[in-house]
């Protein structure tokens, strides 16, 4: 019986890295299994829900508010069509729908980027929405007045809210809906560190000498007066008491609702028979943070002095904006975000009613 030669060092080694190779390999078309089979489970499993509509049967004025919607390179790499078909239907079925779009950099070609904010503006004129607010604090100056001067061109001047810092210069929306008289204006925050005042041109300055005179102004030419609010400061999920009492002196104005727009949801609160959203959050969002996923769609059924809210929570998972249905530990964890004691909260569609 012969014995085995044995092998040497250099030959061991060679015959231990085959062995190796063979098992990483092995190892690897595990690992792609394992997460093929993954994906294609989130994917059969991710299931996209629409927002119901809300108060269609009664009578009244139908509004909706959104909160921010950011298109951005990545985001338009989907289907925007299909990614924001669980709140079309709430969308087309208001008299009046509203959301705050971000304007984004695309490129350093003025032209180019100018032409990329142009095609997410006709995107949301044609998704339905009455009017959108635009906030910038990404491009000069030079090229937010070509992107609205263009969109006005297009689109109409009622479109768009925004591009100006004082009440010489600012834009405001009028449309008459039902027969009733709606306005929008834009604020910006522009004392925020968060804020470039030279790039947030595109709403008029959050200060007391501006915004009160103005909102005074269209109360008394408007029937309802609908008063956006960016307030540059991103992520905080409490509101300030800047915010708090800002939100109010729009209210005293003759704002009939204040629509603010933080990167996080946060409360809501009834003040003199109106209604103060702080942030609605967002609707889209290239944030990695989760609270930067979500967002409230709100239904306003405004019937001469009665007022019927549905707040449905909604988040962006994928490529898909789908009605958020949380777990029991997430829903408690909304409502504190968003409650408050002015404000009677009844569950209701997957979200939660209150009237004014």
């Amino acid at each position: 019986m012969s014995k085995k030669n044995k092998l040497n060092l250099e030959e061991r080694i060679l015959r231990n890295s085959k062995t190796q190779k063979k098992h990483n390999s092995l190892l690897m078309i595990f690992v792609t299994v394992i997460a093929i089979g993954l994906l294609v489970f989130f994917m059969l499993t991710t299931k996209t829900e629409e927002v119901n509509v809300f108060g269609k049967e009664d009578k009244g004025l139908h509004l909706t508010y959104l909160g921010n919607i950011t298109l951005n390179e990545n985001i338009r790499q989907n289907d925007l069509k299909n990614m924001f078909s669980a709140v079309s239907g709430i969308i087309k079925e208001s008299d009046y729908a509203t959301a705050s779009l971000n304007v984004n950099n695309f490129a350093k070609d003025p032209k180019r980027n100018i032409d990329k904010n142009l095609k997410n503006i006709g995107f949301l004129n044609h998704l339905g929405l009455s009017t959108i607010n635009l906030t910038n604090n990404s491009v000069d100056l030079e090229q937010i007045k070509q992107i609205t001067r263009q969109a006005d061109a297009k689109h109409g001047y009622n479109f768009t809210t925004g591009n100006g810092s004082n009440p010489l210069n600012s834009k405001i929306t009028k449309k008459t809906v039902n027969g009733k008289k709606v306005a929008s204006v834009s604020f910006t925050d522009v004392s925020s560190k968060y804020m470039d005042p030279r790039k947030a041109t595109t709403s008029i300055a959050l200060e007391p000498k501006i915004f009160m005179p103005l909102v005074q102004k269209l109360k008394k030419d408007n029937d309802m007066v609908i008063v956006n609010v960016d307030w540059g400061i991103p992520d905080e999920p409490n509101v300030t008491n800047r915010q708090k009492q800002y939100g109010r002196a729009l209210v005293d104005a003759g704002a009939g609702v204040v629509v603010g727009h933080n990167t996080v949801v946060q409360k809501i609160e009834k003040y003199k028979g109106s209604s103060i959203f702080y942030s609605l959050g967002n609707v889209t969002s290239d944030k990695f943070l989760s609270e930067n996923k979500k967002g409230i769609a709100v239904q306003h059924t405004m019937n001469g002095d009665k007022n019927k809210f549905q707040i449905t929570p909604i988040r962006t998972t994928g490529d898909q904006v789908t009605k958020d249905n949380m777990n029991a530990i997430e829903k408690q964890k909304f409502f504190n975000r968003i409650s408050s004691p002015s404000v009677n909260l009844k569950e209701a569609n997957g979200g939660y009613t209150y009237e004014n």
